[in-house]
């Protein structure tokens, strides 16, 4: 529900607000959410409850819901409007890509480094040896924030090292394309 319900809640703002401002401006804020909802599972792992971890997951997916609001009309507006289907299934061929490195990297980074210490045995743990348990939820808990605080930091240095060129306004790319 938090990842659908960021792309739900997000998507007619976003159009909005490129709309009134320009596709810079609607990446630079994809980017920005993005960057919150990632940096945000640092404090949700702190505090070790279900809900803070949502609400970044979900600050985060608002941020991907304004990026590829952006993304598809800013890949249409790039060229003549007879190859515009061409570049748009040109950019789209990429998810796949991204999602299946993105299975692979959880796979071996996230998962393989979980304790395996099954539900049962922390439930018991929650009893006997809170201690334990406590240790046990901490080493999972920097095992899933790592990879986010990274993607968080990389995202973050792309928006402060990396010029991003010069987008037009919805109407300007509209005006400039199609007629």
């Amino acid at each position: 529900s938090a990842f659908y319900g960021g792309y739900c809640f997000m998507a007619i703002p976003a159009a909005i607000f490129i709309k009134r401002f320009s596709y810079k401006s609607g990446i630079l804020m994809g980017l920005a959410l993005y960057v919150t909802g990632c940096l945000l599972f640092i404090p949700a792992g702190g505090m070790q409850q279900f809900a803070p971890f949502l609400a970044a997951y979900f600050i985060m997916t608002c941020g991907l819901s304004f990026l590829e609001t952006t993304a598809n009309p800013y890949v249409l507006s790039m060229g003549s409007a007879a190859t515009a289907t061409r570049r748009l299934n040109f950019a789209q061929a990429f998810n796949p890509m991204g999602s299946i490195t993105g299975m692979f990297i959880a796979k071996e980074i996230i998962l393989a480094r979980l304790n395996s210490t099954s539900e049962a045995e922390r439930r018991i743990l929650v009893e006997t040896d809170k201690d334990a348990f406590d240790a046990i939820a901490k080493s999972d808990l920097d095992v899933i924030v790592g990879p986010y605080l990274i993607l968080g930091i990389v995202v973050r240095l792309f928006l402060l090292f990396l010029p991003l060129p010069n987008f037009l306004t919805r109407h300007q790319a509209k005006a400039r394309t199609w007629t």
